[in-house]
C-alpha cells in the first residue's frame, strides 16, 4: 500500500537529510584531517546513497534529488503535484543538513562542503549536465514506476554516483543534485554559481529519462496525461537551456578569474610583500569592481620561495611550509594567487626539481582546502643580475605552464617591462608608479578586461581625493592584517619565550573584527568614487 503524500514527504526530508550530513560531512572532515582522501569521499557520497535507497525506496522512492522528481514527472512516471511536494521537502532536508554542519564547524563556505567549480563556467555546466544525464538513465532504467527500491537499484545508482564523484569530484564537486548544493549555499551565504549547480542537473535528468524512455519506446507514455506533461516539460526544458546558454554565454565572455564576495590571498617573496602598504592591486580591483566586496589579504614575505623557507622561524624548511599553511588559513581565502620565481630564477637550474615539486605540495594544499588556485608569472627586474637570472625566469615560467596544465589551473602571464622610472634606485623593484602600472595589468587579467575595456570614468578619478580614501582605508586594513598574522612580539608570544608574555597572544585574534572593519571602510570609498 502506497503511503500518503505527507508521510512520503516524510521519507524525503529524512533522505536528503541523511545524504546532505553524510556526504558533505565526509568533504568537510577530509578537509580537516586529510585523512579520507578523494577517493574515500567519493565512495561515501556512493554509499550514502545506496544505504538510503535500501531504507526509503519502498517508502518514497528515495529520490533525494529534485532532478530526479522533476525528471520522472517529465517522462510521466511522477505526478506534477507529488514532484512539486519532493522538491520542497528535499530542499528542506538539505537545509536542514547544512544547518547542523554549521552547527559542528561554523558557518563556512569551505567547511559546509560547497559546490565550487574548478573549471571554466560553460565547461563546468557541461560536466553537471552530462554526470547527472548518465545518473539519470541509470535510474529510469532500474528504478519500478518511480521509486528506486530493488537490490539492482540500490547497488546501480550508489555505483554511480561513487563513480562520478571519482570523475567530476575535482571539477565541480559532482553536485547533480539541486537540494545539496542550496542547502550549504544558503547556510554559507556563499551564491556563486549557483544558478548553475540548480539548472545543470535538472536539464540533465530531463534529457536523461526521455533519452531512457525513447529508447525503451515504452507506450505507457502516449497517455493523454502524459503527453501533456510532457509538452509542459519540454517547455521548460527549452526556456532553461535558453537561460543557461545565455548565462554561460555572458560567464565566458566576460571570463573573470574572480568572483564576487571573494576572498583573496597573494603569496609570494620580497615582490609580493613590498605591494603591501598602499595596495595599488586592490585599489584597482576595488576601483573596478566596488559592487564585488572584494577582500584581499599580502601574504608576502621577503626572502621567502616557493619552498617557504624564509617562513620557517628557527626550524627546518618543514616548518616553514607549516607556518605559510597558517598564514593562508588567517587569511581564509576563497582564491589564492601564488606569485613565486624572482628569487628562485637564479638558482633554478640546480633545484628546478624541489621547486616544481614545492609548487604541486602547494596546490594540493590549497585545493584541499577548497581554496582556487590562480598562477602568476614572475616579473624581470633589470638589476638582478645573477649569471643565469634571465634564463632561470624562463624555466620558471615553463614549470609554472606545465604545472598549469597538468593541475587545470588558470595562469596569468605578466609580460610587464618596467622603464627606469618604474623602479626603485638599484632597479631590484617596481617604485609606486610601477607597482600602479603593473596593478592595472594584473587587474585587468583577473578581471578578464583588457586596458581598453577598463572604466573609464573610474580610471579617470586615479587621483581624485576619493582615491587617496580608497589608499588609505587599504593602508590601515594591511597593517591591521600584518598585525594579525606576523605579530612584532611572536617570540614572546608563541615561540621559546612566550613564558614571559604569551597570556597576551589572545589579543592576536581581536584583530579580526578590526579588520573586518576595515575592509567594510574599503568597499565604502570604492563605492563612492
Amino acid at each position: 500500500m502506497q503511503l500518503s503524500l505527507l508521510r512520503r514527504s516524510v521519507c524525503e526530508v529524512i533522505g536528503t537529510y541523511c545524504l546532505v550530513l553524510i556526504g558533505c560531512g565526509a568533504m568537510v572532515v577530509d578537509n580537516q584531517t586529510g585523512m579520507l582522501t578523494h577517493v574515500g569521499v567519493a565512495t561515501v557520497w556512493g554509499l550514502i546513497v545506496m544505504t538510503m535507497i535500501y531504507s526509503i525506496g519502498d517508502l518514497s522512492g528515495a529520490h533525494m534529488n529534485p532532478a530526479v522528481s522533476i525528471a520522472f514527472a517529465s517522462v510521466g512516471r511522477f505526478p506534477l503535484l507529488d514532484a512539486a511536494a519532493y522538491i520542497v521537502a528535499q530542499c528542506t532536508g538539505a537545509l536542514l543538513a547544512a544547518g547542523s554542519l554549521a552547527m559542528v564547524f561554523g558557518v563556512d563556505d569551505v567547511k559546509l562542503g560547497s559546490t565550487m567549480a574548478s573549471l571554466p563556467t560553460g565547461s563546468a555546466w557541461a560536466v553537471e549536465f552530462m554526470m547527472t544525464m548518465i545518473l539519470m538513465w541509470i535510474v529510469v532504467g532500474v528504478s519500478t514506476g518511480a521509486k528506486e527500491k530493488s537490490i539492482t537499484a540500490g547497488l546501480a545508482v550508489g555505483a554511480t554516483i561513487a563513480m562520478e564523484a571519482f570523475v567530476a569530484g575535482p571539477l565541480t564537486k559532482a553536485s547533480m543534485n539541486p537540494a545539496r548544493s542550496l542547502g550549504p549555499a544558503v547556510m554559507s551565504n556563499h551564491y556563486n554559481l549557483l544558478w548553475l549547480y540548480l539548472t545543470a542537473p535538472i536539464v540533465g535528468a530531463i534529457a536523461g529519462g526521455w533519452l531512457y524512455r525513447f529508447v525503451r519506446g515504452d507506450d505507457e507514455s502516449d497517455r493523454e496525461e502524459c503527453v501533456m506533461v510532457k509538452k509542459v516539460s519540454a517547455v521548460v526544458l527549452f526556456a532553461l537551456l535558453l537561460g543557461v546558454g545565455g548565462n554561460a554565454a555572458v560567464a565566458e565572455d566576460v571570463d573573470s578569474l574572480l568572483r564576487p564576495n571573494d576572498r583573496i590571498a597573494i603569496i609570494g617573496g620580497t615582490f609580493v610583500e613590498r605591494m603591501q602598504p598602499r595596495d595599488k592591486l586592490e585599489a584597482e580591483l576595488q576601483t573596478q569592481r566596488p559592487d564585488w566586496k572584494l577582500s584581499l589579504r599580502n601574504l608576502g614575505w621577503s626572502g621567502d620561495t616557493v619552498s617557504a623557507i624564509a617562513r620557517k622561524r628557527f626550524d627546518n624548511i618543514e616548518a616553514g611550509r607549516a607556518r605559510r599553511l597558517a598564514d593562508i588559513e588567517a587569511a581564509n581565502p576563497t582564491v589564492a594567487l601564488i606569485w613565486y620565481g624572482q628569487s628562485e630564477a637564479g638558482q633554478f637550474e640546480e633545484n628546478a626539481a624541489r621547486y616544481q615539486a614545492d609548487l604541486l605540495s602547494l596546490v594540493d594544499e590549497l585545493k584541499k582546502r577548497q581554496i582556487r588556485v590562480i598562477l602568476l608569472t614572475p616579473v624581470e627586474m633589470p638589476g638582478d643580475r645573477r649569471p643565469h637570472y634571465r634564463a632561470g625566469l624562463e624555466a620558471f615560467e615553463q614549470m609554472l605552464r606545465d604545472v598549469a596544465r597538468a593541475q587545470s589551473l588558470a595562469l596569468v602571464e605578466l609580460n610587464w617591462k618596467p622603464t627606469d622610472q618604474q623602479l626603485v634606485d638599484d632597479r631590484m623593484l617596481p617604485n609606486e608608479l610601477g607597482y600602479r602600472e603593473l596593478a592595472t595589468q594584473l587587474g585587468g587579467a583577473l578581471l578578464g578586461e583588457s586596458t581598453e575595456q577598463r572604466d573609464s570614468t573610474r580610471s579617470a578619478k586615479m587621483d581624485a581625493p576619493e582615491r587617496q580614501l580608497l589608499l588609505e582605508a587599504i593602508g590601515r586594513k594591511n597593517e591591521f592584517f600584518f598585525h594579525r598574522y606576523r605579530p612584532q612580539n611572536e617570540t614572546y608570544l608563541f615561540l621559546f619565550r612566550k613564558h614571559e608574555q604569551g597570556n597576551n597572544a589572545i589579543e592576536i585574534e581581536q584583530f579580526d573584527p578590526i579588520i573586518q572593519a576595515a575592509d567594510q571602510a574599503i568597499w565604502d570609498a570604492a563605492q563612492s568614487q
